[in-house]
């Protein structure tokens, strides 16, 4: 009951940007969270087309998602990559809010507006969570679009309950990886953001993410100064990885994108497990791409995975 009186508080905090923050909070302040939201208002406003929101209860936390596009159309659920809160990632698929319906959780634990109360990936937690978030939207069986981050959580809903995902397009997904190359992780960007985050100076922003993103935009620097300074960024962990008798015998073939310098995922090692356990009808490599690759990287991409959904 404890358990669940906290996680209601914090689903509640985001409303009142002057309520105290709940135990083990993702922001680092009360007035770092307003400034997190008022950049969420912004990207909703932003959007081309109309959303909608609502709140699902799961046991995890209450879960926030924003829908876009055609009620009428095909579900794809939109899962984001890390710190990156449901309208931004409709922003990034916008393109397929025409003939799909888009629904964008944030991730319960990650700056957004789900439950603000740290989530553990143990136990397939996070597949879990994506079952009983489908279970509130009444869906039996989804498509998949995710990217990072996201793209674990879609696998571990393949995994635990295949009959659930139709297609999966995937772009430089977590959870394919055997073995994160963290000293490099934390040698470019780790030990940078947190003296950032100390020493903020968004003259150099763009140079010391350069290892994750070599086309960010103004909004961009904009958002990670934000995720960097105000926000308990390290704590997240993706689902898996996993392995071949994680994946189901019987499922869909999936359409992937690789980043050729891709510094979470490196390459080589990602491309090679990834063809070893999932049905790939489509493979993407963007050849000058770090992680989070640029529009027009993905231009290209964009109109394939459009062109997938729609087959």
């Amino acid at each position: 009951m404890e358990q669940n009186l906290e996680s209601a508080f914090a689903t509640t905090t985001w409303h009142d940007t002057k309520c105290p923050l709940p135990k083990n909070s993702v922001y680092r302040s009360i007035d770092g969270r307003a400034e997190f939201q008022a950049y969420y208002d912004k990207v909703v406003h932003s959007l081309n087309e109309p959303v909608a929101t609502n709140c699902y209860d799961t046991s995890f936390g209450s879960t926030h998602v924003t829908t876009m596009g055609n009620p009428e159309g095909k579900p794809i659920l939109i899962l984001p990559g890390m710190s990156i809160p449901g309208p931004m990632m409709l922003d990034f698929f916008a393109y397929l809010a025409k003939d799909n319906w888009l629904i964008a959780p944030d991730l319960i634990g990650q700056p957004g507006r789900s439950a603000d109360v740290p989530f553990s990936p143990r136990n397939n937690a996070y597949g879990k969570w994506a079952i009983e978030l489908l279970d509130a939207l009444s869906l039996s069986q989804v498509n998949i679009a995710a990217a990072s981050f996201g793209g674990s959580i879609g696998l571990e809903l393949l995994k635990l309950a295949p009959q659930r995902v139709q297609k999966q397009a995937l772009i430089v997904a977590a959870g394919l990886t055997p073995k994160l190359p963290y000293f490099k992780i934390y040698a470019k960007l780790f030990f940078t953001w947190m003296a950032y985050r100390h020493f903020p100076n968004k003259a150099i922003l763009q140079t010391i993410a350069r290892p994750l993103s070599r086309h960010l935009t103004s909004d961009n620097l904009d958002y990670l100064d934000i995720v960097i300074r105000q926000t308990a960024f390290w704590r997240h962990h993706p689902a898996g990885p996993f392995f071949g008798n994680d994946m189901p015998k019987t499922m869909k073939p999936v359409l992937i994108v690789f980043g050729k310098n891709d510094i979470m995922f490196p390459y080589k090692e990602t491309k090679a497990h990834a063809e070893k356990i999932l049905n790939i009808g489509h493979e993407f490599v963007l050849e000058e791409s770090a992680h989070m690759p640029g529009d027009k990287e993905m231009a290209p991409i964009h109109k394939e995975i459009e062109a997938y959904f729609k087959n």
